[in-house]
């Protein structure tokens, strides 16, 4: 049925009358009359306060603050009764945990609702000002009646404000308890002791029980067995073996092609970095996907036929995940690793040492999903508790025991066993030694665990060694991989670089260092996700692992403050790595931003010893605050030291203060040639108390910071690196003035390091009785090369001065007093003319 356009616009015109219709009859004077119109109400008398408007959520549609609290209270409630029973396992407490996620934002929005309601009437309150005193002229009625209903519309907003705010602090505190609930679960199954795998009285129990277990896993075997054939009935049995096979001769072309891939040569020339890590991606990403496709389709194809059942999915789901384990550990050690392709390695690691990386990682892959699946069989068949340690330990002690036979002697290998096709392979880096002694902690661990009855700790330190493995042989392939991306990306040569350099009017080398600069944020935050990803399988748990193996020492007060052995060697480690990471990023700055700027020697040695200032204050920080010295107690201790630092520590602390204003005002900077007192030489290194200088005659000066902001130091290059050379020379009277100015001035011109702005000049400086004297200026653009200039020029002119027969000095044998001559009688009557 069609409908013409004004009669839609009656039937809208209708609707919106009757809707009006009872808004209209609430707003009246209780009898609603049809001939007025909404719009005719009449205003309030003026000796009447306005009436109060509805609450601002009313009007707009928004919830009621109280119903929002009502309904947050209600959702608390119901967890806190919840955590009444003691039973309750880790799922449920985490089943109720997410039940208060919406609880806090139903509160939140309650807050944002009450807030800027309070804030204005708070303004509205301020506005109208305190009520008048009986000495001060009365105020009129209306504004005391408003003044009342605005108080009113305070209190009742500020009451309603309080309840949420302390129904959200509520909140707060029941997740915190709900997970400290969870870390004592985690912690009691984590440390929780059976019997040594060692034990005799284990394994009488295993023996005692293993007729149990093996008949209910045979009676799981037989009723996957007994129904498959019902599942697979009539048409469906074909169909299955059809797709099977269908899957099966798809993977043969796909697994010769991933063949063909791994197996193809290389370019010989050698790869820088990024090509590396594209290759080690691309070989990993090759490598892991087939057989976890196939995988996929496998059990995909199972549950279409609902052959497993649920009673099953612990073992598929088992297999899965170690089918993933180990393609991806594959994957990443032939890629990272590149055990027959030398020149493609990430890790300067030798081709012996890279092979047996290799073959252990997919060993160790092998050994933990096995382990794994003998869990979900285990938890299928309700194996009895002394089987499962039993498997547990075993697995644990099969691990440590694979991990140490193929690190045994890891590295000693000889340079004539490696083979590449390039330059040698570089030997381990530094941090090989550390982490082999850390590997080997890890290993007495799970050892120790394992043979005194700590089986889920030991079970533990194994996912832990897998995972952070993982995680590091992603991070050293998607580091160099993203970061030399963007490098490469952002040059003035790259499409991205031109379309820079003309949109946005950028610099060409600006373009170049904007790129560093973002791939160095970029590896933090892949850094970042790289050490989240560490602790995430540890959950909520993580925090409070640290706090109960410190709660195994005792601890000792020294005021409100807390103190154990634990917490110091935390703190300790915490500061050495902010330390290492501070270095890591000094090392970054001098390797790759600052070489790409046109910043000086001194400012760049300015900035890396601010950023390990800064480095060393936050590792302090955060070390002091582990232990239990807070901000708060370390300005008292900072208090009670002025006393000790206005007397003994006066100089140490000047020497401090001066060096943080030598960096930043940069009157001496590192590089610079300067003069303190009687001894001249570079400056090589600012340091915290001191400065320390390099004499000319290669001496080690070491300078008070204090006495370069209060002493006087003459700095050659502060400005600039030119430097000037006089050479004065005295020769005979008779020489011809013209001819040695002549002879000094070329040998300036024609050395090659001699300026040639401003040009050499000669100056004529004294007529003496004992001859004639003569002062060559010049400069030099580098004045360290002024020595050796200097040097230079006295010979050239020296030469030239005994080939023009000028001879230096006076006459041999003639005393300076007595000399006669028609030179000296005419140098007499010069001087009597100037006089």
């Amino acid at each position: 049925m069609a409908f013409s356009l004004p009669r839609l616009l009656r039937l809208a015109l209708v609707a919106a009358t009757l809707a009006a219709a009872p808004a209209a009859a609430q707003t009246g004077s209780g009898v609603a009359t049809p001939s007025a119109p909404a719009t005719s109400a009449q205003p309030a008398p003026s000796d009447q306060s306005a009436p109060i408007p509805p609450p601002p959520s009313s009007v707009s549609g928004q919830p009621d603050a109280p119903g929002l609290i009502d309904k947050a209270r209600g959702q608390l409630d119901q967890v806190l009764a919840a955590l009444r029973r003691e039973t309750l396992d880790d799922s449920a407490l985490q089943d109720l945990n997410g039940q208060l996620d919406p609880a806090a934002t139903t509160v939140q929005q309650a807050i944002d609702i009450l807030s800027p309601r309070l804030s204005a009437s708070k303004a509205r309150l301020d506005q109208l000002g305190v009520p008048p005193t009986d000495k001060s002229a009365p105020e009129s009625p209306n504004v005391t009646a408003d003044r009342a209903d605005q108080q009113k519309i305070f209190d009742s907003t500020d009451d309603l404000l309080r309840r949420a705010r302390l129904l959200a602090l509520q909140i707060d505190q029941t997740s915190t308890a709900i997970v400290s609930r969870r870390r004592a679960i985690f912690l009691k199954a984590l440390f929780e002791r059976s019997r040594s795998i060692v034990s005799p009285d284990l394994w009488r129990r295993v023996a005692a029980e293993i007729g149990g277990d093996l008949r209910a896993l045979a009676y799981v075997g037989g009723d996957f067995f007994a129904s498959a054939p019902d599942k697979l009935a009539g048409w469906r049995a074909p169909l299955f073996f059809a797709l099977f096979a269908l899957i099966a001769l798809v993977n043969v072309p796909i697994y010769r092609v991933v063949r063909r891939i791994l197996s193809r040569e290389p370019r010989t020339e050698e790869p820088d970095r990024f090509a590396k890590a594209l290759g080690a991606c691309w070989i990993a990403i090759v490598a892991s996907i087939a057989p976890i496709v196939t995988a996929l389709l496998l059990f995909a194809l199972a549950d279409s036929f609902d052959l497993l059942g649920p009673r099953l999915a612990p073992l598929k789901r088992s297999i899965m995940e170690a089918v993933v384990r180990i393609a991806l550990t594959a994957g990443l050690a032939r890629g990272l690793l590149a055990p027959t392709r030398p020149h493609w390695r990430l890790v300067a690691i030798q081709s012996v040492t890279a092979e047996r990386l290799s073959r252990l990682a997919i060993a160790l892959a092998v050994v933990v999903s096995a382990a794994k699946i003998v869990d979900s069989l285990n938890e299928i068949i309700g194996a009895s508790l002394p089987l499962t340690a039993a498997t547990q330990g075993i697995g644990a002690f099969i691990f440590a025991a694979v991990v140490a036979a193929a690190i045994f002697g890891l590295g000693e290998e000889s340079d004539d066993e490696e083979e590449c096709l390039g330059p040698r392979v570089a030997r381990a880096p530094r941090w090989a030694a550390p982490l082999r002694v850390v590997v080997w902690l890890a290993l007495l661990a799970i050892a120790g665990a394992a043979l005194t009855g700590f089986i889920p700790f030991a079970s533990f330190i194994v996912d832990q060694m897998v995972w952070i493995a993982g995680v590091v042989a992603a991070l050293l392939i998607l580091v160099p991989l993203v970061t030399e991306g963007i490098e490469r990306s952002f040059q003035p040569s790259t499409r991205l670089g031109r379309t820079l350099v003309t949109s946005l009017g950028l610099r060409r080398d600006g373009v170049t260092q904007f790129g560093i600069l973002l791939s160095g944020v970029t590896q933090l935050v892949l850094l970042a996700i790289g050490a989240i990803a560490v602790v995430a399988p540890w959950g909520v748990q993580s925090d409070d692992l640290l706090g109960a193996l410190r709660n195994s020492f005792f601890g000792f007060k020294i005021g409100e403050v807390t103190i154990s052995p634990l917490s110091i060697v935390v703190a300790l480690v915490g500061f050495g790595l902010v330390i290492a990471a501070t270095r890591g990023v000094q090392k970054w700055l001098d390797d790759r931003l600052m070489p790409a700027t046109d910043l000086d020697a001194g400012l760049r040695n300015s900035i890396r010893t601010s950023v390990g200032y800064l480095g060393f204050i936050l590792g302090a920080s955060l070390a002091l605050s582990w232990v239990g010295l807070g901000l708060d107690k370390i300005a008292i201790v900072a208090g009670a030291l002025s006393v000790g630092i206005g007397f003994g520590l006066q100089s140490i602390f000047n020497n401090f203060v001066s060096g943080i204003i030598v960096l930043w005002e940069r009157a001496v900077r590192v590089g610079d040639l300067v003069v303190i007192g009687d001894e001249q030489g570079f400056v090589r290194k600012i340091n915290v108390r001191a400065t320390e200088i390099e004499t000319l005659d290669r001496a080690a000066m070491i300078v008070p910071n204090s006495n370069l902001i209060t002493g006087v130091v003459k700095n050659w290059v502060r400005n600039d690196r030119v430097g000037r050379i006089k050479i004065s020379a005295t020769v005979n009277v008779g020489a011809d003035p013209e001819r040695v100015r002549e002879i000094m001035s070329g040998a300036a011109k024609e050395h090659e390091q001699v300026a040639k702005i401003p040009a050499p000049i000669t100056l004529f400086t004294a007529m003496e009785p004992g001859g004639l004297k003569f002062e060559l200026v010049c400069f030099v653009e580098d004045v360290v090369t002024s020595g050796r200039v200097k040097s230079d020029l006295h010979y050239a002119i020296f030469a030239a001065f005994k080939e023009a027969g000028v001879s230096i000095g006076a006459p041999a044998g003639v005393s300076q007093v007595a000399v006669q001559g028609p030179a000296i009688d005419a140098l007499a009557q010069a001087l009597s003319r100037v006089k």
